[in-house]
């Protein structure tokens, strides 16, 4: 099957390919060598995880108030939430 590389670097994968291979798009990741004037994909599992000290620096942060925080009501914030869910 012939696929076009695009100007910015971007090759569409045939539908056939994605099917065989069980790709999901948006969802999934691929690993890219290139190795005797072969380019191989290689569908990889990616775990994007955040490390527990990183996590827990933020979570003190984002639950403590400083000077110059804004503070918001519930109903405040489901406001927001539902104007910007209309735009989407």
């Amino acid at each position: 099957m012939l696929a076009k590389l695009t100007r910015g670097n971007q090759v569409t994968i045939p539908k056939p390919i994605v099917k065989k291979a069980g790709l999901k798009t948006g969802n999934d990741y691929l690993e890219v060598e290139y190795a005797n004037g072969i380019i191989y994909l290689r569908p990889m599992d990616v775990e994007e995880r955040i490390p527990p000290e990183v996590f827990e620096k933020f979570k003190e942060k984002a639950l403590s108030e400083e000077k110059g925080d804004a503070t918001l009501s519930v109903g405040e914030i489901e406001d927001f939430l539902a104007r910007r869910a209309e735009k989407d």
